[in-house]
């Protein structure tokens, strides 16, 4: 099957689309999720789910606690078992928010 030159071009863009955001799905944007996102997370336990976000908690000098239960999250910031969460999931920044969170995209 021949393509015109036109379509070649058409393809080779789609293929190019498609590489770029396979090589960037690896590194998802993380946002750190907190009542305060002023206040220090010194000393608070902050949920995270990747070595990145836990590493970003750790640098911050609060408790990182990897591999939370991704289920029971948003529940556990809206009762204050922990203070906050390092996060690339949009269905649990949109509960958090329910709770009265805000979310920034971390540095």
């Amino acid at each position: 099957m021949r393509f015109s030159a036109p379509a070649a071009l058409a393809v080779s863009a789609a293929l190019m689309t498609a590489a770029s955001h396979a090589s960037a799905g690896g590194a998802s944007l993380e946002f750190l999720i907190h009542k305060d996102l002023k206040a220090s997370l010194e000393g608070l336990s902050i949920a995270c789910y990747s070595e990145s976000g836990c590493a970003y908690v750790e640098a911050q000098k609060a408790e990182p606690l990897p591999d939370y239960d991704q289920e029971s999250v948003a529940y556990a910031l809206g009762r204050e078992k922990i203070e906050g969460i390092v996060t690339a999931s949009e269905p649990i920044m949109k509960k958090i928010k329910g709770f009265g969170y805000s979310c920034r995209k971390l540095d």
